[in-house]
């Protein structure tokens, strides 16, 4: 299965991860049942950069693991695959799960996936989710399209329910949809950083 960022993936041992420079806050918190969040920096070809969780909000850590320790991989699309298993959620009456249930009952013409903090909630049972978090979405597009392509997502998307905050991800990086929408170019993050760009698809960036 394909590594995207934004997916989760699972590793059984904290020895698969660089112990010494680990924070101590990850090493006492070690639960291999939790995920590590695929990030989007460059890295050497065997390796991959992830983002580890802790219990609170601040306890953040990026570092990178060998692709080969991987004994799990859940793409972020397929927590919004299925309705009927968004209407079972134990968060279910949180406003940004509803915000994902009333987006799945659509049939879009490309992925589309959550991520941040309510992905990470709905994959973890664990409420990571602050009570006026955004609403993190991003929709799949390894193909050129206009802006004008995304308007009814967008226009679903806005509800009175939370912010919400939607990126495009295309082969190069990912930008705001938002920030297209104002603007004519806008900011990719890429695997090597930020760049400005007027075509979020050219395949010389």
């Amino acid at each position: 299965m394909q590594v995207n960022p934004h997916d989760f993936v699972w590793i059984s041992s904290l020895d698969d991860l660089p112990k010494e420079s680990l924070p101590e806050w990850v090493i006492s918190q070690w639960n291999k049942q939790l995920p590590l969040v695929v990030r989007r920096e460059a890295t050497a070809q065997e390796k991959l950069s992830v983002g580890i969780r802790g219990i609170k909000p601040g306890q953040r850590f990026i570092t990178q693991i060998d692709k080969s320790a991987i004994t799990h991989i859940m793409n972020v699309e397929s927590l919004v695959a299925n309705s009927r298993e968004l209407q079972r959620s134990m968060f279910i009456a949180l406003p940004p799960v509803q915000v994902l249930l009333l987006l799945s009952q659509h049939n879009w013409p490309w992925a589309w996936a959550v991520t941040g903090s309510c992905a990470y909630t709905l994959v973890t049972d664990i409420q990571s989710m602050l009570a006026d978090c955004d609403l993190d979405v991003l929709i799949r597009c390894p193909t050129r399209h206009k802006k004008e392509d995304f308007a009814e997502f967008a226009i679903k998307a806005n509800t009175p329910l939370c912010r919400i905050d939607i990126h495009i991800e295309t082969p190069k990086g990912g930008f705001s949809l938002a920030e297209w929408f104002k603007n004519e170019q806008v900011t990719l993050h890429t695997p090597r950083g930020a760049v400005i760009t007027a075509d979020p698809w050219d395949e010389n960036l």
